[in-house]
């Protein structure tokens, strides 16, 4: 089905599908709970309500709204209500265990209003309160946060249906918004590790849900999605829906879920799946776990779609166990997908294959930025004015970011073959690339060295077959102290937050004790040759 072309923005478009498909089940989310879904007229409905809930807060067309709900109905239609409202809908993550870089976000965005879930222990509000100080009738007023004003407790455990209470807010007073109003902000990593804010546009989003479904071949009437990549990045927000009402089914992680890997061999099987994004490391835990009852009609229909790293040729041991065919995709949060590769045979799978694509320009070049020619490595440049101008409040990083005639430095490592497609082989920095996301070293350095037992650390990678690196922190101990590595990992590892579900964490894999660091001939420390250490040490005891 067309769309009409002045439907250019996200609240038009969740409009378009009700007016279209009212009853059409277009979310669902599983938990040990059970199962709950939403409809095009409910998402249409309850965002428009929540939209009206914010403006009787007093928030106004342009300010920003931060999120920092898990995977669930209610985040999602918190996220579609700030936009409706006309508001700036930004992603709140957390890594750190003291919540410092939630507050990051926060300051950064000028959030005016925060959403949380007092509810669940251990989550994000959790995190934050040490920061924001008691809290008066959802005012808040702090000098870690000058700007927030508010916050909005969303909470599912011991309360009342958050969803149903919205049912009985009035109609929000009419927002006209262009399609070249900001929607969200995303989350990048920055050279501290702290995220940088990167605008998305209604009509950038409108076209990157467009391409996403044209590069993974989604068709309106038969395509069911399943996704277990938060709703916040971009890995995870729901293209097939906005681009042409697709199903999408998920975990709802506000709920409880003690078996994930046979919750979602389920939910493939209940919901005829015919797409998973995933990544490397789930689709084999479900390769290991699937389940001989279920896993034929599985099989037939999927594609997996996998994300956030270099694909290795390993990785065809999948495929003929979940699925008949994985899509290894390229993106950044910049700019969305970049390209993929569809393979269904062994001899399709090369390690680090990405593709081609037909929407960026993309080159590869050497230092000087001189085009290279087929099978050289070198950083991978995109063309992208038309869907990143540059990273909030942050005018250098956006100058960094470009070189002088346009081009975005992805800052990743990669060639073109013979036929003109693209292998990206990992980071050209410092930053590890541990699954899905990339951690600096930096960042996880400064909270280690607050150790006790820890004179001097650096952060390397040591090789993984799945989640490509893992993070291995090399540790000169305090000379007057008889220190263990089990010392420092008991001391260190509270410090970083595990999400076993996300696969997150920038905790280290790994502690090794060393006497001293390698240094370059600048007397600098060599990184990769404190790298090759750690992988021999770390190898032995596997």
């Amino acid at each position: 089905m067309s769309v009409d072309e002045d439907q250019q923005t996200i609240p038009a478009r969740v409009k378009q599908w009700t007016e279209t498909h009212p009853d059409k089940e277009v979310f669902v989310f599983y938990s040990d709970e059970g199962r709950r879904s939403l409809t095009c007229k409910d998402v249409h409905n309850l965002s428009t309500k929540f939209a009206a809930l914010l403006q009787r807060r007093g928030l106004k067309q342009g300010d920003v709204v931060c999120n920092t709900l898990t995977n669930s109905p209610e985040r999602l239609i918190t996220d579609f209500g700030i936009m409706t409202a006309g508001c700036v809908a930004a992603n709140a993550q957390a890594l750190l265990a003291d919540g410092t870089d939630l507050l990051h976000v926060i300051n950064l965005s000028r959030c005016r209003l925060l959403i949380g879930d007092n509810t669940l222990p251990g989550g994000a509000w959790d995190l934050l309160k040490p920061h924001l100080g008691e809290i008066m009738d959802l005012k808040v007023k702090s000098s870690n946060a000058p700007k927030l004003e508010m916050v909005e407790f969303v909470g599912v455990k011991g309360g009342g249906d958050y969803l149903e209470m919205l049912h009985q807010e009035g109609d929000p007073v009419p927002v006209e918004i262009l399609p070249t109003d900001t929607a969200l902000y995303w989350t990048t990593s920055g050279s501290t590790g702290f995220s940088k804010l990167v605008p998305k546009t209604h009509e950038v989003m409108i076209l990157l849900s467009s391409q996403f479904t044209k590069m993974f071949q989604f068709h309106q009437m038969n395509t069911t999605v399943f996704s277990d990549r938060p709703l916040g990045w971009a890995g995870g927000w729901p293209y097939g829906f906005i681009e042409m009402a697709v199903p999408q089914a998920m975990t709802d992680t506000r709920g409880s879920v003690l078996d994930q890997c046979r919750l979602c061999l389920d939910v493939l099987s209940k919901e005829r799946c015919t797409h998973a994004v995933l990544t490397i490391a789930f689709m084999k835990k479900l390769a290991e776990r699937r389940t001989l009852e279920n896993a034929s009609d599985v099989i037939q229909r999927l594609m997996c779609i996998a994300t956030g790293q270099p694909f290795a040729k390993h990785c065809f041991e999948f495929v003929g166990k979940i699925c008949h065919s994985v899509a290894s995709a390229y993106g950044l949060s910049e700019v969305g997908y970049v390209s993929s590769c569809i393979c269904e045979k062994e001899e399709d799978f090369e390690d680090n294959l990405v593709g081609c694509n037909s929407h960026l320009a993309i080159k590869v070049v050497d230092e000087q930025f001189k085009d290279l020619g087929a099978g050289k490595d070198g950083q991978v440049l995109l063309h992208v004015q038309c869907v990143f101008k540059g990273y909030i409040d942050n005018p250098e990083a956006t100058k960094a970011a470009f070189t002088d005639d346009g081009w975005f430095k992805t800052e990743d490592v990669g060639h073109f073959d013979e036929k003109g497609r693209l292998f990206v082989e990992g980071r050209r920095s410092d930053a590890i690339m541990h699954g899905e996301y990339i951690i600096y070293p930096s960042w996880v350095e400064k909270k280690l060295r607050t150790c006790p037992y820890i004179s001097e650390v650096m952060v390397v990678p040591v090789p993984h077959p799945d989640m490509c690196h893992e993070v291995c922190a090399c540790v000169i101990p305090k000379s007057n102290m008889d220190v263990t590595t089990k010392m420092i990992k008991d001391h260190c590892d509270p410090m970083f937050i595990s999400d076993s579900l996300h696969e997150i964490s920038a905790k280290p894999t790994y502690y090794v004790l060393v006497e001293s660091f390698p240094l370059r001939p600048t007397g600098k420390p060599d990184r990769r040759a404190l790298s090759e250490i750690a992988e021999k040490i770390t190898s032995i005891r596997n």
